[in-house]
């Protein structure tokens, strides 16, 4: 299988078993924290100084010239005055006539005054078996979950490998409507990545995934 494969498979696995939102969330995470390190690292890299040479310029004055020498710097040019204008003389006999600006009328209605946006905000959706809400919580109670089963199988002497059969992955996935979370923390304590890679070498699809792939064909549709 190529890793590529792989790779694109365990992220879709991931979406479909969490959100969007949580795998994005959770890589921005990761790559601000490697920003972070690598900048710490690398940031006091000393810079060399700027060396400034000072040369003097040359003599514009031939050797053996008589006498001083006097440098005229040339004079910033004039400008000629605008010439100032006079207010205009008002004559005795001008009549002057006085405009009233216009005033809000009393007898106009209200303005209706618009209601105010109230922002929704999306409350997180409480996980099933855990009853946990945040997904940092869920993905940590999901592992300790398949610790757990695989402390289990190996105190009986099971290979968790072993129980990845096509049987086993139909009766799970296509009989019992199980999530490959599910599988990996009730009944092999493997990652739910390895249940995903091993499902996709049978054909089989979780319900979740299945949803997500019908939305996805509908949009495309449209």
């Amino acid at each position: 299988m190529n890793s590529s494969d792989t790779l694109k498979g365990n992220l879709r696995f991931l979406i479909a078993s969490t959100s969007s939102e949580e795998v994005y969330n959770t890589l921005t995470q990761i790559f601000k924290e490697d920003y972070a390190f690598l900048q710490k690292l690398y940031g006091k890299v000393e810079v060399p100084k700027r060396v400034t040479a000072v040369v003097e310029a040359p003599s514009i004055i031939p050797a053996g010239f008589p006498g001083p020498v006097v440098i005229v710097a040339p004079s910033a040019p004039v400008q000629a005055a605008e010439p100032v204008q006079e207010a205009p003389k008002i004559r005795a006999d001008t009549k002057v006539r006085i405009v009233k600006k216009p005033t809000a009328s009393t007898d106009l209605p209200p303005a209706v005054l618009a209601p105010p946006i109230v922002a929704s905000s999306s409350t997180p959706v409480v996980h099933t078996e855990s009853g946990l809400r945040d997904p940092k919580d869920i993905k940590k109670w999901q592992k300790e979950q398949e610790d757990k089963k695989a402390a289990e199988l190996r105190v009986a002497g099971i290979n968790p490998v072993s129980l990845l059969t096509e049987a086993n992955m139909r009766k799970w996935v296509v009989d019992e409507k199980k999530t490959f979370a599910a599988i990996a923390r009730e009944y092999v304590g493997l990652s739910d990545g390895v249940i995903a890679s091993e499902a996709k070498k049978y054909g089989l699809q979780s319900d979740v995934a299945k949803r997500r792939a019908a939305i996805m064909g509908a949009k495309k549709a449209k």
